[in-house]
């Protein structure tokens, strides 16, 4: 794609990238109490959502909701000014914000919370909106009837084809992949409508986030103890890296590191680094550690250390590379001080905030 498409693109993203908040700042946080988080916040890109706060109204909830209202504007400002294609794949990738929001309302109506608890973990992005999510929860008293309250959208339809008709209720786990399958396989079509250099970063970053998913799912399957027929049934997506044979070694390995193994030993013989780079930190992080909370960690952190690699693979501004990777960055960045937040108003100590951030090692 010429630069001259990315004419209004790169100087906001390059401006933005430069206003993101560095791991040292970060880590320096976790030592502060909620006035300085709040004072510190308030010089930041997210001063004008944190103004917004009525000061009788400021708290850990409000402050949080604050920056994940600023990543959204972000994000839809970006697609603005981006490109037709871009602005296409960008309006896809939307969605998965918009699918966290459909499945945290889903586990809470399992869960049985109420309205104002579901809120405290709904992130408002595009169509669902802090309004419409409230809306949906308060017009429904279990999962079935929210599912019947989506069908103004496509989530509603996709959620009522994957519990079909006359059959045993669906566990939640299988709800949640269809809402991802779906929002995946739309992210991929708009991925591959890219051509050039675009699509081909496109696909790798987003092709690796894809099999990241998958290897979630796998994990805490082989957790669970759950039988390979059913995880096989989870999984999002194809992968552009990992043959059907591949995924099927990984699921019926005798442990997580046998899955893992298997696995690399394929990104190997497809050439594909960056899958190499997760599988090979993955298999260093089970040296210490089998917990799949902290393998998930490992996994996140890999998608992090892809994107800052992307930015000194591809120095040129004038491509999807830098877009993606500054998003990704940011939105490590809204869930790291979601961390500190959260954890400084539980009085959490400061040395096991700073291991729950998702920071380049």
């Amino acid at each position: 794609m010429s630069a001259w498409k990315y004419k209004q693109l790169t100087p906001k993203i390059i401006v933005s990238r430069l206003r993101l908040i560095n791991s040292k700042d970060l880590t320096a946080l976790c030592d502060k109490n909620f006035d300085a988080i709040h004072s510190m916040l308030a010089k930041t890109p997210y001063h004008r959502e944190i103004s917004d706060i009525p000061s009788d109204k400021l708290n850990s909830f409000t402050l949080e909701s604050s920056l994940t209202k600023n990543f959204t504007r972000t994000f839809s400002e970006i697609i603005e000014c981006s490109p037709k294609g871009i602005g296409s794949l960008l309006s896809a990738m939307q969605m998965k914000f918009e699918a966290d929001n459909v499945k945290t309302m889903l586990r809470a109506k399992q869960a049985n919370l109420n309205v104002d608890q579901a809120m405290e973990y709904i992130i408002p992005v595009a169509r669902l909106n802090e309004l419409y999510c409230r809306r949906k929860l308060e017009s429904s008293r279990n999962t079935a009837e929210l599912v019947e309250a989506l069908a103004d959208l496509d989530y509603g339809k996709i959620l009522r084809e994957a519990i079909g008709e006359n059959e045993e209720p669906k566990p939640i786990q299988e709800l949640e992949t269809a809402t991802d399958r779906y929002v995946y396989n739309r992210i991929s079509k708009a991925a591959g409508k890219l051509r050039g250099l675009d699509g081909k970063i496109a696909k790798t970053v987003l092709g690796l986030e894809i099999d990241v998913v998958n290897l979630k799912i796998i994990f805490r399957c082989k957790t669970m103890g759950l039988e390979e027929h059913r995880a096989k049934k989870l999984l999002v997506h194809s992968s552009s890296v990992f043959e059907e044979e591949d995924v099927d070694k990984a699921i019926k390995a005798s442990d997580i590191k046998s899955a893992a193994e298997c696995l690399l030993a394929a990104a190997e013989s497809a050439h594909a680094r960056d899958h190499k780079y997760m599988l090979t930190d993955l298999l260093k992080e089970l040296e210490s550690s089998e917990a799949v909370s902290q393998l998930e960690k490992a996994l996140d952190r890999s998608l992090l250390k892809t994107n800052l690699r992307m930015l000194k693979r591809y120095t040129s501004f004038f491509n999807i590379g830098s877009v993606l990777a500054f998003l990704n960055l940011k939105w490590f960045e809204v869930r790291n001080l979601r961390a500190i937040i959260r954890g400084t108003e539980a009085k959490v100590p400061a040395d096991k905030i700073r291991k729950l951030l998702i920071l380049p090692s």
